[in-house]
């Protein structure tokens, strides 16, 4: 039987040697990968995600204005409904 298993971890490519009699980590080897190759692409990469985050907040916050207009509108029908029907409100004990 071998002295030492040796697995690669299929989420980070880490490098691990483990005893197959315990199951004990002897050694772990990350691989080292680099996100960028230049400084002049990582910062493009990083006014991209700060351009999509705007655009996201910008969605966002129009979302928020129309939602808060449609919700005024159903409370008003609502209201209006409620005023005009002859039949009280139902009440939450009766469910039971």
């Amino acid at each position: 039987m071998a002295k030492t298993l040796k697995v690669v971890c299929p989420c980070c490519d880490t490098l691990l040697t483990v005893d197959p009699a315990t199951g004990a980590i002897l050694l772990e080897e990350r691989r080292q990968r680099r996100e960028h190759q230049s400084l002049d692409e990582a910062l493009g990469h990083v006014k991209a995600q700060r351009k999509e985050a705007e655009d996201k907040l910008a969605r966002a916050m129009e979302e928020s204005r129309h939602r808060e207009e449609i919700l005024e509108k159903k409370f008003q029908e609502a209201r209006k409904k409620a005023a005009e029907s002859k039949e009280p409100p139902p009440r939450p004990f009766d469910a039971d």
